[in-house]
């Protein structure tokens, strides 16, 4: 069976990197989309502000209102608890480069003038939740040269890469200052957007908790306050999927993460998929297929040759 065949989970896909920690709060990745499960990097936000570059490929950036292809050569800024994910629009291969920083390395800790001047203003904008950064564009193309010099200063690691970093960080700050606030009539995010993204982030919680039980659509509505009908609303315009879809899809991840990491529930298929909800094995087995394009069984030989 080809590598393309049995996707890895995303979280296995990340190059070696320490992890962030209080003083130098900062992680960077390269991760080739083509690798992942089903070719994408799951729903998810994060605390931590994130500059990705496209160094080879087209990603597709997917926020609770819009979708945005990317090419090789360009990037985007996400501001803080922004709900996304990004999708592999080539086969062969889409490599991104990610730098996650928490905004505290930059302003440190506290309410003080510099972040209340500098900080807040991008944290809280209604504006920027999220920029593309393109070499065409005049206004971003120094952003991306800061973004590519700060990766690689990472990857480097050389004697006080720190304040390097730190520095090219600052700089890419001070640029993203003006997008706060734009004067060309441009309009915040809408309410309806902003409302289905805390009530998307809130389900989101609650199926990953309870993915192991029989739910019900039911209780997933209830998890958030709303009808049925809104829920599957809310899911579509933010997400493009039923909650039954996205349940069904983290449970099949849950169950290549157990795989990977050689659970004792992964001993047998059918332990397998009790273990991640399903109480049928054959329709466990068929979604999976549908997914991953190969068996479970097939997978676990695929993983097993690997280590």
């Amino acid at each position: 069976m080809s590598d393309e065949t049995a996707k890895k989970p995303d979280s296995a896909l990340f190059s070696p990197a320490p992890a962030a920690d209080i003083d130098f709060p900062v992680s960077t990745y390269s991760t080739n989309l083509s690798q992942l499960y089903m070719g994408m990097i799951r729903w998810q936000w994060h605390d931590e502000i994130e500059i990705t570059l496209v160094k080879s490929g087209r990603a597709l950036l997917r926020l609770s209102d819009r979708n945005i292809l990317l090419t090789s050569g360009e990037g985007f800024f996400l501001n803080q608890n922004q709900l996304h994910s990004i999708r592999c629009e080539d086969k062969e291969m889409c490599l991104l480069h990610t730098i996650k920083f928490h905004p505290s390395f930059l302003f440190g800790y506290g309410k003080t003038n510099m972040s209340a001047k500098y900080l807040t203003p991008i944290l809280s904008s209604a504006f920027l939740h999220c920029l593309i950064l393109k070499a065409q564009d005049d206004s971003t193309k120094e952003m991306l040269r800061l973004a590519e010099d700060t990766f690689s200063c990472c990857l480097e690691k050389k004697y006080g890469y720190e304040l390097v970093v730190k520095s090219l960080l600052c700089y890419f700050w001070k640029l993203l200052l003006p997008f706060a606030a734009p004067q060309d009539g441009t309009l915040p995010e809408s309410p309806q957007v902003s409302t289905d993204s805390a009530r998307i982030k809130q389900a989101i919680l609650f199926i990953e908790q309870k993915y192991m039980e029989p739910l019900t659509l039911e209780e997933i509505a209830a998890s958030i306050h709303v009808s049925k009908s809104e829920c599957c609303r809310c899911f579509q315009r933010a997400l493009g999927l039923t909650p039954f879809e996205y349940l069904i899809k983290f449970r099949i991840f849950e169950s290549t993460r157990k795989i990977m990491r050689g659970e004792e529930a992964a001993g047998s298929i059918s332990t397998l998929a009790a273990s991640v909800g399903f109480n049928s094995t054959s329709y466990y087995n068929k979604l999976f297929k549908k997914y991953l394009n190969c068996t479970p069984t097939e997978y676990k030989k695929s993983i097993q040759k690997q280590t």
